[in-house]
């Protein structure tokens, strides 16, 4: 029996050192056929990152939330419309990333379902998202992708400046439409800390989050889509 154990041993060793060998060897023989960087020594990088940009309309809701004892909590909803502008990076492994910035004015004001006009004509917000994002994509003609977050947002009301800083996520689809033209649905949900501005001190929140809908237009001459709806030739654009 030990002999046998003896034996199988050495051959599951011999087995190993074999693969391990032949795997050096492959892998020596694929960075031997790439173009060395002679100042660097490294490979060269033939697919180099590079930043697209993107804008369109965007919505928004934003809720907040005080929480009574003895009666209905408070909440106050903001319904908002404005335009939004991301800078996407591609070819950065393991996953790209987003920043979108968008500007909004409400123009809607609820409390406790209750409509309410706004006092100040002048009234707006400022949108920051940024984080890590993973890309697939669908029978090659949706592509889907997938985020998380930081996010902060300045919203100015009749009451206060508000501050809300938190954690996002974020959800999009692109549909290539032609060879450089993609249209963009993208959608999130923000769960944010509400008492850094002007009502911390007087009227503190217990809970605040948000809601954000976009549709966009990309054209990049980078980025481009290999498979797309409308096939077109590539010298025309």
């Amino acid at each position: 029996m030990k002999k046998l154990i003896l034996i199988f041993t050495s051959l599951f060793l011999f087995a190993l050192q074999g693969w391990s060998q032949a795997e050096s060897a492959a892998e020596n023989s694929t960075v031997s056929s790439e173009d060395i960087n002679p100042k660097t020594g490294f490979p060269m990088i033939k697919e180099k990152p590079f930043v697209a940009f993107d804008e369109g309309l965007s919505f928004a809701t934003v809720t907040r939330l005080e929480k009574q004892s003895g009666r209905s909590n408070y909440v106050w909803n903001d319904h908002l419309i404005g335009a939004y502008f991301a800078m996407q990076t591609d070819n950065m492994r393991p996953c790209n990333s987003i920043i979108k910035i968008s500007a909004y004015y409400p123009y809607k004001h609820y409390f406790n379902n209750m409509e309410q006009f706004a006092k100040q004509t002048v009234l707006y917000a400022f949108d920051l998202f940024a984080g890590p994002i993973i890309e697939a994509d669908m029978w090659k003609y949706v592509g889907l992708k997938f985020g998380a977050g930081l996010h902060y947002m300045y919203q100015l009301s009749d009451e206060y400046h508000y501050h809300y800083v938190g954690l996002g996520i974020l959800t999009g689809i692109e549909l290539p439409v032609a060879h450089r033209w993609t249209i963009l649905l993208n959608g999130s949900f923000n769960l944010d800390y509400p008492n850094l501005g002007t009502n911390g001190g007087i009227q503190p929140l217990d809970l605040s989050w948000q809601y954000h809908f976009d549709l966009g237009l990309r054209y990049s001459r980078k980025m481009t889509n290999k498979y797309s709806y409308v096939r077109q030739i590539k010298k025309l654009f």
